[in-house]
Formats: structure tokens, sequence, C-alpha cells
């Protein structure tokens, strides 16, 4: 064997077998996929989530607002605290009624509300804070105006508010919610609150 023969046969030999790419284009396109596929479900599963605690506050809404409202609640309640000194006889009865139709909800609501995901012992913090503030300034207004000697007009204005507020988170509860029990107390609320509205209405607009 001459010299160039042998050399070619080494470099024969030395040759080595490709395997081709470890990483083929499949492959490549498969773990893309893979991660396309975890990022749907994460995002998914957050904007799930997400809805869910909005659906779960505005069922807090209704019941942190009737709760602190309702004479039930026997702490810095001003509606109660302001009642008897209100001077027009027709006003009280509205208000009273106001208050006993809060009572009643507020006593429905103790026994379903556990059902519809909401814990009263660990309210979310946007809503307790967004509550406690409404209940704060109640007291304010109502300090204020029977200093000033308008108590009756402003207390008039501010069950107005309440009121016109919880049928507003009556309403939203209502659309979100499946549970039938919990729906029948709504539309009861519902019921006697938009006949009080009109009351309260209809006394301020003659006063």
């Amino acid at each position: 064997m001459d010299n160039k023969s042998y050399l070619d046969q080494i470099a024969v030999k030395g040759k080595v077998k490709s395997s081709g790419p470890v990483i083929t284009p499949v492959t490549i396109k498969l773990i893309v996929a893979g991660v396309v596929a975890l990022l749907t479900i994460v995002i998914v599963a957050a904007i799930i989530s997400g809805a869910n605690a909005k659906v779960t506050q505005s069922f807090e809404r209704v019941y942190l607002r009737i709760s602190n409202l309702s004479p039930d609640n026997y702490n810095d309640n001003a509606l109660v605290d302001y009642l008897d000194k209100l001077r027009d006889s027709n006003l009280r009865t509205y208000a009273d009624s106001f208050l006993s139709s809060l009572s009643t909800s507020h006593g429905k609501l103790e026994g379903v509300i556990s059902s519809v995901g909401v814990n009263p012992d660990s309210i979310s913090k946007e809503v307790d804070e967004s509550e406690t503030s409404n209940m704060s300034s109640l007291q304010a207004e109502l300090e204020e105006a029977e200093l000033n000697g308008t108590l009756d007009e402003v207390y008039a204005s501010n069950v107005y508010y309440q009121i016109s507020t919880l049928l507003q988170y009556e309403a939203d509860a209502r659309k979100k919610t499946n549970n039938q029990q919990f729906a029948n107390i709504l539309d009861a609320s519902t019921k006697d609150l938009k006949i009080l509205e009109e009351k309260v209405h209809n006394w301020s607009n003659a006063n």
C-alpha cells in the first residue's frame, strides 16, 4: 500500500458519521407549542380567577352595605342614632321602614351568604374600606346637619342615596348569581327599596 492509499484509508476511518442536529425544526415547533399552551392556561386561569373575585366582591358589597345600615348593627349606625331626632313624622316613618327592610334582608342573608362564597369574617379589603368610608361619611354628614338645623333634609338625602346605591348593588349581584335563594332575597329587598326610594324622593321634592 503506497502512502497515498494509506492516508486515504486513515481519513475514511477518521470520519464520524453525523447523527443530524440535536434539535430539529419539528422539536422546536413542539417546544414553542408547549410554551404557548402553558401561557394560555396561565392567562385563562388568571382571567377566571379575576372574574370570580369580582363576582364575590359584588355579593360582598350587598351583604356589607345591608349589614352596616341594618339596625341589627349597633356600632356607629347614624341612621339609627338620628332617627328619633327627625322632626317630620312622615320622614321618620319612611326611615323606619327602610331600617326594617334592611333588618329583614340582613336576617335572611345570614343564612345564605356563605353559600355564594362570601365569608363575613373575611371581606375583601377593597369592599371593606369602601363600605367603612360610606358609614363614616354618613355619620359626619348627619352630625353636621344636626348642628346646622338641617337634619331632616340631609337625613332624607342620605337615605335616598343609600337606597339608590344599594339598588345598584343588588341589581349587579342579581345578574351574577345562580343561587335561587340568594336571588329571592335580592328580589324582595329590591321591591321594598324601590317603593321607599320613590317615597323619600317625593318627600324631598315637597320640602
